[in-house]
Formats: structure tokens, sequence, C-alpha cells
């Protein structure tokens, strides 16, 4: 026994502990990384199945194509979607309506204040006040939610409660 690794104090039995752990993650490793290349290799016999070259450009052409369409679509919609946004402003969208007795001798709540007013609060207030005799019904144009006109008590219920409410028509 005159080998070197006696003379350095090494126990030969250390080295070839070493060398078979380093095999066996080797072998662990060579396994796993041929077990994802055939996977790999499935995948890829699938994907060209029945293709060749040729094929596989006009499908990747074909699909560039449709891409651009998309995006051709996806812009127009976006379009749409803000002229859409702007006419919603201009639409009615507020209403209220507030019944009441215009008159203490009429009953039955057959007057009413409505009120229709669009996203920006721009509308009008339709009054009809009925009596015995005959009935009168006014309009008032509605600016931001002001009036120029002065409101009565039923008239301002109605557009507070109308400017408050966001029922989409």
């Amino acid at each position: 026994m005159n080998s070197k690794l006696f003379q350095l104090g090494i126990d030969p039995i250390y080295i070839i502990a070493i060398i078979a752990a380093i095999s066996i993650v080797a072998l662990v490793l060579s396994v796993i990384v041929n077990y994802r290349t055939i996977k790999m290799w499935h995948r890829y016999d699938r994907f060209m199945r029945g293709r060749d070259a040729e094929t596989m450009e006009e499908l990747i052409n074909q699909l560039a194509g449709q891409t651009e369409a998309l995006r051709d679509d996806v812009a127009t919609l976006k379009f749409n979607l803000k002229n859409i946004a702007k006419d919603i402003k201009s639409n009615i969208k507020k209403v209220a309506i507030r019944k009441y007795n215009a008159f203490a001798d009429v009953g039955g709540k057959l007057s009413f204040s409505l009120v229709m007013l669009d996203g920006e609060n721009n509308g009008f207030i339709i009054t009809c006040m009925h009596s015995n005799g005959p009935s009168y019904t006014y309009i008032k144009e509605v600016i931001g939610g002001e009036t120029y006109v002065s409101l009565s008590a039923e008239e301002l219920e109605a557009l507070k409660e109308a400017m408050e409410s966001d029922i989409l028509l």
C-alpha cells in the first residue's frame, strides 16, 4: 500500500463515496433532462404533424394577418366607445316625479312636477297644476342643475331628487 492517498492522509473510501454521490446526481439530472427532451419532442411532433416549412410559413402569415385585423377592430371599437360615451352624456338619464295637491280644494294628488335631466344636469321640468277648473302646464329649462326662473317647493324637491339619481333609461 504505497498509494499517494495514504500518504496524504485521505481514506480512499471517502473519495469513492463522493464520486458515487456525484455519479448519482448526474444520473438523476440526466434522467430529468431526457424526460423533458422527450416531452418537448412530443409537443413538437404534435405541432408539426402534417406540416412542412411552407405550410408553417402560410400559417404564421395567416395568424399575423388575423392579428392585424383584430388590432384594427379594437381601434374601431375604442373610437366607437368614445363616441357612445359622449352621446350618453347628452341623453336623458336622470328622472324624478313629485305628485302633490296644487290647490287646497282639489284632492287626489293630480298635480305633478316631472324633471328630466342628462348626465350634465341639463334638461327641463314639466309642471302640471290640476284644479277644479282649468289645469295649467308649465315647462322650465334646467342648465347645469339650475333654473333662471323661480321654482315651487315641489319642483325644487323633484329637481334635487333627479340630480341625485342616476337611472339609465
